[in-house]
């Protein structure tokens, strides 16, 4: 059989039609619910905004669902309904998109940086160990759900809240329940490459509290009482607010994808299943797993590389992925506390806190295990309507950059 050269290398490519990293799946449902908004004339806070309010926290399996600008503002401001501001240090993880991280800035607190499991979750014994705190932020990272049950007791014990962000987790289960309703307030994010999108921005809080909610509903809205009052309380700032609402046409565009919410995520878990059964048995790889009671929504699809066992620095293989075909991504990358905005935190110019709020030195974090992860995750395409072909011609690039990586290594 003869040996296959990597496109990169001059070989003939895998598939000449590239396959995309992700893809939006849109329906007449979609197009006729903007049409109905246009008709209206309701731009903002208008009946679709309402059901997909009623309807998300009915999906979630919360009390109340508080649809926002986008994911970021939603982390944002939930952060500052539970008082979390100046003095306040929010334990998160370095391996996640920097809004997780930076919203927390952004309401006057200091993130603090612990490590990650092998599957790049937070890790709850690093957690333990950090001796000040007053809040937990989670990512359930790629769609697979955090050890919950261990954040919680660390919760209790301490009282201290915990804050779900569940940007990469729409329709994700942990034991029987859904994301979203574990912890005290969680944020969901609608951006067009997201598991359901809103076809611009957008975003979902949702949570349990009756206080909350108030609290999320005045920042979201410029303080204003009339949204707690109707109009006997309009023109009258009860707290200093934002203006943070969700557009009437994002939200109608998002109910109709939520209707589809768990359609999109058992096709992106049987796409899984197929890619790992046709990748299982290639060597210097590993796959993605779900353990005993979490479901993985599968939002990405990552694998970690061993360099030295294929053969490819994983910039490398990505590289030669994409002159395959296959639109793969390297990820994140650099984790947040090795970036340059929290290697220079402390410098005004970078961070206009600084004025007022001493970080601690980043710089000098060592988190051995997200960084490694970071060196080694290749993110591979995975959406809805991925075909089976398609699946096969992504494990097929994968084996082939494999094969000839570990024949030519030196």
């Amino acid at each position: 059989m003869a040996e296959l050269k990597p496109a990169i290398l001059g070989g003939e490519p895998v598939t000449k039609r590239k396959i995309p990293f992700t893809q939006i799946v849109l329906t007449d449902d979609e197009s006729q619910a903007i049409s109905d908004v246009l008709k209206t004339k309701i731009f903002v806070c208008g009946d679709y905004t309402e059901l997909l309010e009623r309807e998300f926290a009915r999906y979630v399996g919360t009390k109340h669902a508080i649809a926002v600008s986008n994911g970021t503002d939603g982390l944002f401001l939930s952060f500052l309904a539970l008082d979390i501001t100046f003095g306040s240090r929010v334990v998160t993880t370095p391996l996640t998109f920097v809004a997780s991280a930076s919203t927390i800035l952004h309401t006057g607190a200091v993130p603090v940086f612990v490590d990650v499991l092998p599957d790049g979750n937070l890790d709850p014994r690093k957690v333990s160990e950090v001796d000040n705190f007053n809040a937990i932020c989670l990512v359930h990272l790629y769609g697979l759900p955090v050890d919950f049950d261990d954040f919680q007791r660390i919760s209790v014990e301490r009282g201290i809240p915990i804050i779900e962000d569940a940007s990469h987790a729409h329709g994700a289960e942990y034991n029987g329940r859904k994301v979203g309703s574990l912890g005290d307030i969680a944020v969901f994010s609608l951006y067009p490459s997201k598991i359901i999108a809103a076809g611009g921005w957008g975003g979902i809080i949702t949570t349990n509290a009756d206080e909350l909610n108030e609290k999320l509903r005045l920042l979201r809205a410029h303080g204003e009482l009339r949204v707690l009052a109707g109009e006997k309380g309009a023109y009258e700032y009860i707290r200093l607010g934002y203006n943070l609402r969700m557009s009437e046409i994002e939200a109608a565009v998002a109910y109709f994808q939520l209707r589809k919410l768990d359609k999109f995520v058992e096709a992106r878990r049987r796409l899984a299943s197929y890619l790992t059964e046709l990748l299982s048995d290639v060597p210097g790889i590993k796959l993605p797993k779900e353990p005993p009671g979490k479901k993985h929504a599968f939002y990405i699809y990552a694998i970690q590389i061993d360099p030295s066992e294929i053969g490819w620095t994983r910039d490398a293989f990505v590289d030669a992925l994409n002159a395959e075909g296959i639109s793969a991504r390297a990820g994140y990358h650099t984790p947040l506390h090795k970036t340059k905005l929290f290697q220079n935190i402390n410098d005004p110019r970078i961070n206009h806190f600084a004025r007022v709020v001493r970080y601690p030195d980043y710089a000098s974090l060592s988190l051995p295990l997200a960084e490694s992860l970071a060196r080694t995750t290749v993110w591979l395409p995975m959406y809805p309507t991925l075909s089976l072909d398609e699946v096969e011609q992504i494990a097929r690039a994968v084996k082939k950059l494999v094969d000839w990586g570990i024949k030519h290594k030196t």
